[in-house]
């Protein structure tokens, strides 16, 4: 197993795990199956785990060291000892989360015409995909969105705007996400949102792993 993976230590108490697979919706699965293996040996020491698309932040207390001297060591030791089984199908079972979108957004004709597709095929490629978030992050609960159709694939902007709307979709290189708060932001605007992603008592509507599915309203 060693040799499918490279670590990088980012601290005395955080090792970052990378997959040496391209990002996709398979690394993204089996990082978090890796994330899901790694908290279930109940390590005394083990703070928490975050996972990215291929990817995983292990972060541990300082008790690590009673029994251990080196995280790099120890963990490509238990990398190379381990066989992590990526093919749980019940792993992979998730409710889909429903997006009610307006696709009304101001770069919604620029990505029609970037893939040569009418603005009605757009909306329905970009709706009748069913997403994996695969990071929350750049502002809280901000999802990352893995899986669109490539036909709809654009890059982001060349100058980022100062201003996007809060409850925004956009479109960026090979994903998609939704803006929370209004926020600078450089990606292609297809369509708004009034669902809520993120309040200070419930935190991030959407985690990682979650799947999602625009519904046109």
């Amino acid at each position: 197993m060693k040799g499918l993976f490279t670590f990088s230590i980012l601290s005395e108490k955080a090792i970052c795990v990378f997959l040496n697979k391209e990002i996709g919706l398979d690394a993204h699965r089996e990082v978090l199956k890796l994330k899901k293996t790694i908290e279930s040996q109940k390590w005394p020491w083990l703070i928490e785990t975050i996972p990215s698309y291929n990817s995983i932040g292990i972060f541990v207390d300082i008790s690590f060291y009673k029994s251990n001297t080196s995280l790099l060591i120890f963990f490509e030791n238990w990398f190379s000892e381990n066989i992590i089984d990526v093919n749980d199908a019940s792993f992979q079972k998730a409710l889909i989360k429903s997006i009610p979108i307006k696709y009304d957004g101001v770069d919604l004709s620029f990505v029609s015409n970037y893939c040569k597709l009418s603005v009605n095929e757009v909306i329905t490629i970009h709706s009748k995909t069913v997403y994996t978030v695969a990071m929350i992050g750049f502002l809280p609960g901000f999802p990352y969105l893995l899986g669109m159709d490539e036909r709809i694939f654009v890059p982001r902007k060349s100058t980022p705007r100062l201003k996007v709307a809060k409850g925004s979709v956009g479109i960026g290189g090979f994903q998609t996400g939704i803006y929370p708060a209004e926020s600078p932001g450089g990606w292609q605007i297809i369509g708004t949102t009034v669902l809520e992603l993120f309040d200070l008592e419930n935190l991030s509507y959407l985690s990682i792993g979650d799947k999602v599915k625009f519904k046109p309203i």
